[in-house]
């Protein structure tokens, strides 16, 4: 199902290919029934892909909700960032080696990094949901240009959880290593 619903492609098109060799060997042959066979197939393969479509699993959520904060926190919107994590955020052992458990902490991480340096981008090179029984965790390494540094490395573990009338969110990030120096 998981196939289905998070790469609904895949599946459509390989039962649309078999549908397409069902028709063109009925039509080619003139046999009804291989034609009605590809038609059915077709269809099954349209359904299949509609369904993929409308339906987000958990770790989709997750990966929409870490890209939307890694790109506002990038590009300085800080109320866009914010906009990701519950009010009751978990921000574990942040740059400056201290742990805050509200917005208002990830607030003045984000206004303080962005006084020191701005971030010119940051390019996801590994993003690995992995869903579990009340959440997601997303482990999460990042390579980051940012002015007067360079390109500096990081890894992240992040919590993701869907919050009653509010979506998904953020409600833990965990610096695990920037640039070297692992937070461990």
């Amino acid at each position: 199902m998981r196939l289905i619903f998070e790469h609904p492609w895949v599946l459509s098109l390989a039962i649309a290919s078999i549908g397409f060799g069902f028709m063109w060997v009925g039509l080619r042959e003139d046999l009804l029934n291989r034609i009605k066979i590809g038609v059915s197939l077709v269809l099954f393969s349209l359904i299949i892909l509609v369904v993929g479509l409308l339906v987000d699993t958990p770790t989709e959520h997750a990966k929409i909700v870490v890209h939307g904060f890694i790109d506002a926190a990038t590009e300085g919107d800080i109320q866009g960032a914010i906009f990701f994590v519950t009010d009751d955020v978990l921000l574990v052992d942040d740059w400056r080696g201290k742990t805050g458990t509200s917005k208002q902490a990830v607030r003045i991480s984000l206004v303080e990094l962005h006084k020191r340096h701005s971030i010119n981008y940051s390019t996801v090179l590994r993003l690995v949901p992995i869903e579990r029984e009340e959440d997601v965790l997303v482990e999460l390494s990042l390579f980051s240009r940012v002015s007067g540094i360079g390109t500096v490395p990081s890894r992240w573990r992040i919590l993701v959880k869907q919050v009653e009338d509010d979506g998904w969110k953020i409600y833990s990030i965990d610096a695990i290593e920037i640039a070297g120096r692992s937070y461990r």
